[in-house]
């Protein structure tokens, strides 16, 4: 294995805490699947995450809770993260910037 690539594989799955725009979508307003194909309507605590984050990985946000990211959206680059509720007063709470830690899958 070369030593970029070797590289690049660290840093895809070290986890890191950043600085992120924390919002929320309507799950009843999407569907009927997100970006990597699970059910929009799963029970699962699921987000969309910018590019920078990958699918399948856990994003845990001190006072909210864990997700999974399955799902992506017009977020931009890097640092959002929106989580999937079920109305849009939900969504409207969340709005803030929070310490989001990303767990990528192994």
């Amino acid at each position: 294995m070369s030593a970029v690539l070797g590289a690049a594989l660290l840093l895809a799955t070290t986890s890191w805490c950043q600085e992120a725009r924390v919002t929320g979508y309507s799950r009843l307003e999407y569907g009927p699947t997100t970006f990597d194909g699970t059910p929009i309507g799963t029970p699962e605590p699921i987000a969309a995450a910018s590019w920078n984050i990958p699918i399948d990985s856990v994003v845990v946000i001190p006072e909210l809770g864990s997700f999974r990211v399955a799902d992506r959206g017009m977020l931009g680059s890097s640092g959002w993260v929106d989580i999937a509720v079920w109305s849009r007063a939900e969504a409207y709470e969340l709005t803030s910037t929070r310490t989001v830690c990303v767990y990528p899958p192994a």
